[in-house]
């Protein structure tokens, strides 16, 4: 079965620049073709750096989908299913606010996370029974998280290729973000799998694109610990509790740390 995954063109705002939307490949659908790659025959598109390619018509086809490009993925699923392809929608959006996208936009939609959603996705679609909506199950531990299929990106596309989760989602709750669903479940990395996306990676330069890399202070301090001997130069995104722990902050400067990420909603209390 052939299966293309798109990331629709995303609309930049008045501040930004083409490197906005060539900053870094798309982690979940990467993760989502290494899921299914030995079932499948799975190419990506991104429509930020190529026009999609609508004469080549899959049996099955993945969309990721943020707020700003719910539009343009629906205008992408109509063109694919007047073809004869499946379309299936996930992301974050779908993820978060699921109840608020157009029944007949899409053939079914992918909600949480991919390791508990595909493998079904892939049998019910290959059986003729594919459903409205895939619900993930919690995940039982870090071990399910699967890799991304970094071998199958071009680096020559983006400005930042090096770019590795070490969690999902984020552990707080803040009424303005997306990860604040109730259908978001935090979660860290196997440690291992961490280090083994690093190696595969091959440089020593690292975006950690967490939500919140400090999450989880006592796995993020032993996680540390382990990339001291690797001689990384790092950065990472965390929220402001970073101050109350001066400790962390020293360890993170021992093992490469460039710089870090700060959020501010907003400036009023």
């Amino acid at each position: 079965m052939k299966v293309k995954l798109i990331q629709p063109r995303m609309l930049k705002r008045p501040m930004d620049t083409d490197l906005k939307i060539r900053m870094s490949p798309h982690l979940g659908l990467l993760t989502v073709a290494n899921i299914i790659r030995h079932e499948c025959k799975v190419t990506i598109e991104n429509e930020n750096i190529r026009e999609i390619d609508f004469n080549d018509v899959p049996d099955l086809v993945g969309i990721a989908v943020t707020v700003d490009v719910l539009p343009r993925a629906i205008e992408i699923a109509a063109i694919y299913r007047k073809k004869g392809a499946k379309v299936i929608a996930g992301g974050i959006h779908i993820t978060t606010a699921f109840d608020t996208v157009p029944k007949a936009a899409f053939d079914s939609l992918c909600i949480g996370f991919a390791e508990n959603t595909w493998p079904q996705i892939i049998e019910d679609t290959k059986h003729g029974r594919l459903q409205s909506q895939y619900v993930s199950a919690p995940l039982e531990s870090g071990d399910d998280i699967a890799s991304p299929a970094y071998d199958l990106i071009d680096k020559t596309d983006y400005l930042w290729y090096n770019v590795v989760s070490t969690s999902r989602s984020c552990p707080h709750k803040c009424d303005f973000c997306y990860n604040s669903s109730g259908t978001h479940q935090y979660i860290n990395r196997n440690i291992e799998d961490v280090l083994g996306d690093i190696k595969r990676l091959g440089t020593k330069h690292i975006m950690f694109i967490d939500d919140n890399f400090i999450g989880n202070i006592s796995w993020t301090k032993q996680f540390l610990e382990r990339i001291k001997p690797l001689k990384l130069n790092w950065n990472a995104a965390v929220t402001m509790k970073i101050g109350q722990h001066p400790e962390l902050m020293d360890l993170m400067k021992e093992t490469g740390c460039q710089s870090l990420f700060i959020g501010f909603e907003s400036i009023s209390p």
